[in-house]
């Protein structure tokens, strides 16, 4: 009995001991140098520390990286794919870390960290960002392929960072965090779903998405991107934020506030929404520009139903009266904005004419 309670306390010392933190490495090679070369990184940023010990680099086909590894201002290949998890990768001011080569992607995982500060990523594939994710101006660019934002983050902080993707951009889940002052640049769609973890409910403040980046003549929808819908899931936009896109589908809801403005229908498409979506106008200054659209399409959709005064909480088709074009015909080429209601402007009045009167005494 003695020695059973012995090996128990002993046990719950091991698992109230901190954690093990992984070695820190600083990239110390030539320009261009090879990230798998373990001769290329170093534990003193001048170069005099110790290498890596073995082979803890490598292409993450074989293993996923448990080093903490930082790049300052260095220019790096990874001719392969590149997987931390865990481990963590930290880009400085001035660095630029290009994974090359057919299907090669970089995986920040769940348990991993990852710090990106005026630096430039290039990866030939998918990007996937999990964990503990933190962007701070710079070029992040998928050349082939998607980036997407996946379920399970303990953080994701964007601030002045700018996303080209060649094929989507995609939210999976929760996005515990804040996004602002960023700009993404898609090809194809826009996605927001629930992939296990939560419906993914995105809030950005004075962010440029542009879901034509190409000028492409398809594509340009936010919605779940793959087969299943995105029923709960939200696109809220704040602040000064900019929207290009064709429509918002199956089940996603758009949100505008502030000064943010939309632009829906870019491709003479037959709707701008679909599948009971819904797009929300909070505050009078945000606006809702609709390109013409295609009613006689079959597929045409008449979205008034679905545009919904944020203020009131009654949809367009019900009472247009509290929106700036009453008439619209829901396919004709307008710029819609909500008005405040009358009691609003009134209380406004009020309140600046008292205002008035205690400066005249």
């Amino acid at each position: 009995m003695r020695n059973k309670l012995c090996m128990l306390a002993a046990l719950a010392c091991f698992a109230l001991a901190p954690a093990a933190q992984a070695q820190t490495y600083f990239f110390v090679g030539p320009a261009g140098g090879d990230f798998f070369d373990e001769a290329n990184w170093n534990t003193m940023s001048d170069g005099t520390g110790s290498i890596p010990a073995g082979d803890p680099i490598q292409d993450s086909t074989t293993n996923a990286i448990t080093l903490d590894l930082i790049i300052d201002g260095d220019t790096v290949e990874a001719a392969g794919e590149v997987d931390f998890g865990p481990g963590s990768l930290t880009l400085l001011t001035g660095s630029m870390l290009s994974i090359t080569g057919a299907g090669n992607d970089l995986d920040i995982n769940s348990d991993s960290t990852f710090s990106f500060t005026g630096a430039t990523l290039e990866v030939n594939d998918i990007i996937n960002f999990e964990g503990t994710s933190t962007f701070s101006g710079g070029v992040v660019t998928s050349v082939t392929d998607d980036i997407v934002f996946q379920n399970q983050f303990i953080s994701l902080i964007i601030d002045g960072t700018t996303f080209n993707a060649q094929d989507t951009v995609q939210f999976e889940g929760p996005t515990p965090g804040s996004i602002a002052n960023a700009v993404f640049n898609v090809v194809d769609q826009f996605g927001l779903r629930d992939d296990g973890d939560g419906t993914a409910n995105v809030v950005m403040t004075n962010t440029s998405i542009d879901i034509d980046a190409n000028g492409s003549t398809s594509g340009g929808d936010i919605q779940n991107v793959f087969s299943g819908d995105a029923i709960g899931s939200s696109l809220t936009l704040l602040g000064a934020s900019t929207l290009r896109a064709d429509a918002v589908e199956e089940g996603a809801d758009l949100i505008l506030g502030g000064t943010s403005v939309a632009t829906l229908g870019v491709h003479f498409e037959e709707r701008i929404t679909a599948d009971g979506s819904t797009i929300t106008m909070l505050t009078p200054g945000a606006k809702l520009n609709v390109v013409a659209l295609d009613n006689l399409a079959a597929e045409y959709v008449d979205s008034r139903p679905f545009l919904i005064n944020g203020i009131t909480g009654v949809d367009y088709a019900t009472d247009p009266s509290t929106w700036n074009v009453t008439n619209w015909d829901g396919f004709s080429a307008v710029s819609l904005q909500i008005v405040p209601e009358p009691g609003t402007s009134m209380l406004a009045l009020a309140g600046l004419a008292l205002f008035g009167m205690r400066r005249r005494r």
